[in-house]
């Protein structure tokens, strides 16, 4: 499932549903020879947008008429952090098991139980796609569990090739503040960031 996330290409709506609260988001990702581009859309409210590409991730806030561009390490996850990632030590923290086989968006899906071994962590339910190993469905849950964070998508369509246009803002940026971590001084233009 990690490798998928990062290793696939794909573009997609999902919903994210937390504290009683649904948003609509759309996601395109690349991973091309090895380099990630990634570009997650609010459908719904504030319009936000966030385009990562390397080790940049500029933000989209039309709400606040602002852009901000952030340099990273390099070791941040997928722009869709809602699911969670495991690896070979996961095992030490989480019981992980098969519940059973069934079908999601018209594809064959196996429901994985991610039960942690203490009562420090959030347990999981997933649904992952048999063929391509995408997660299309996860539940984030209490130690009763109950689902405190659910993420589901609606359309999911993987793809060979993604041109670049997919990751154009949709904003018009025009008069926004642009924002870089390193310069916490305001400006009206972006200093050294083309605006895409």
């Amino acid at each position: 499932m990690n490798q998928a996330l990062t290793a696939r290409n794909y573009d997609g709506v999902f919903s994210h549903w937390q504290d009683g609260k649904v948003e609509m988001l759309h996601i395109v990702h690349r991973n091309q020879n090895g380099a990630v581009t990634e570009r997650l859309a609010s459908l719904d409210g504030s319009g936000r947008e966030f385009i990562r590409t390397a080790n940049e991730l500029t933000c989209y806030l039309p709400d606040k008429r602002t852009v901000i561009v952030e340099t990273q390490s390099g070791e941040e996850g997928p722009l869709l952090a809602g699911f969670p990632t495991f690896d070979e030590k996961s095992a030490d923290f989480y019981d992980i098991r098969e519940l059973t086989r069934t079908r999601l968006n018209r594809r064959n899906t196996r429901v994985i139980a991610v039960t942690p071994r203490d009562e420090f962590r959030y347990g999981y339910r997933l649904w992952i796609d048999e063929s391509t190993a995408m997660p299309l469905k996860t539940q984030l849950c209490d130690a009763h569990g109950r689902i405190i964070e659910q993420v589901v998508f609606a359309s999911l369509t993987l793809s060979s090739r993604i041109p670049d246009a997919a990751f154009k803002p949709e904003v018009s940026t025009e008069g926004f503040q642009w924002l870089r971590n390193e310069d916490p001084t305001p400006s009206k233009e972006p200093a050294s960031v083309d605006p895409v």
